[in-house]
């Protein structure tokens, strides 16, 4: 959870909305027409809340009883949605389109600004060691994309829906798609 230490004293409140560039201001007419109708957006929100609660109760002010309090909460909503994200896999700016199967293993670690478009899995291939991906910042991850084994991806990679990356993809910006995931557009490729 140290790449979410971006300040030396976080408020709760600060750390909580650590995504609020991404989600509606609670004085905006919009947030409250999302709360009234119950919109897919607004029960994303509160799960995203509840997970940024417990890692502050976890590595910012620790605090057991808070901490075990917001787990609690986050896993409900994270069953009720298809969750299943621990505290202190994403940095800052996560942003979740749609609820849906979204499972994330526990040790892998994926930067500040990630966008997850639903029925995405970011695990181990199962084996031993069971080492997960490392992922960088600005990687949009498309619907139903799958990233497995022990591998690192750059800042600014999309990954196209539907694809399975299973090897390293190094170079920062490009797009990758397919089965097994293959880079389509690079900057070092001559067009």
């Amino acid at each position: 959870m140290d790449h979410l230490k971006q300040k030396d004293k976080w408020t709760l409140r600060e750390y909580a909305y650590v995504d609020g560039i991404t989600y509606l201001s609670m004085f905006s007419k919009n947030y409250w027409v999302d709360r009234w109708l119950k919109t897919e957006q607004y029960w994303i929100r509160k799960f995203v809340v509840n997970l940024r609660k417990e890692e502050y109760y976890t590595s910012i002010k620790p605090y057991k009883l808070l901490k075990y309090y917001y787990q609690r909460k986050k896993n409900i909503w994270g069953s009720r949605l298809g969750f299943f994200i621990h505290a202190g896999n994403f940095g800052s700016g996560l942003k979740i389109y749609h609820y849906g199967s979204v499972i994330v293993h526990p040790k892998a670690k994926i930067g500040k600004n990630c966008t997850l478009h639903g029925n995405c899995c970011i695990g181990s291939k199962g084996g031993f060691p069971d080492i997960p991906p490392q992922i960088g910042d600005n990687v949009d991850i498309g619907q139903g994309a799958q990233i497995l084994g022990d591998i690192t991806i750059a800042d600014g990679v999309k990954i196209g829906a539907g694809a399975i990356v299973t090897k390293s993809v190094l170079e920062p910006g490009v797009t990758v798609v397919g089965i097994p995931a293959r880079v389509i557009n690079s900057k070092t490729v001559n067009k």
